[in-house]
């Protein structure tokens, strides 16, 4: 299981569980805490700073909130690694929400880049499979200047 040593200027950590993970990710904005929580998913499974930045890969999510929003990015992050064999080291999210008198009224939509590279077992330290995101944990607490995400995975 992947400790705090594993994070990257400390924009995730992980907390204690006794068989899964928690992973907390913190950003300036919410865009950048869901980049950082995606980053955290990954680094679950293989460490991040051994992976280059040679390609990348279009994601789309979509929520009735931002907590749905959260689960369903993390499970097209954990398909582009278990099906597409891609791993990232780095994201772009852009966040909206879809305003108007129709039924995608209140829906939130994100689009998001992964930058890095096919998965090589030779090359990228293989840690832990993770099996699901759940929603139990799970929290986004926005404050001023700060947003902070809290999720569980299934490993």
């Amino acid at each position: 299981m992947p400790n705090d040593n594993d994070c990257k200027s400390n924009r995730f950590r992980y907390l204690d569980h006794m068989t899964d993970c928690i992973i907390e990710a913190y950003g300036r904005k919410i865009e950048d805490a869901f980049e950082n929580s995606a980053l955290a998913l990954v680094n679950t499974m293989f460490d991040i700073n051994q992976v280059e930045i040679i390609k990348q890969k279009e994601l789309t999510a979509q929520g009735h909130d931002l907590e749905s929003l959260l689960y369903d990015f993390l499970e097209k992050v954990i398909i582009l690694i278990s099906v597409e064999g891609f791993i990232a080291a780095a994201f772009k999210v852009e966040i909206s929400k879809n305003i108007g008198n129709n039924d995608t009224e209140g829906v939130y939509s994100l689009n998001a880049v992964a930058k890095g590279e096919n998965v090589d077992f030779k090359k990228h330290s293989y840690k832990v499979e993770v099996k699901a995101i759940t929603y139990h944990e799970m929290s986004i607490v926005q404050e001023k200047n700060r947003v902070k995400i809290r999720f569980l995975i299934d490993l």
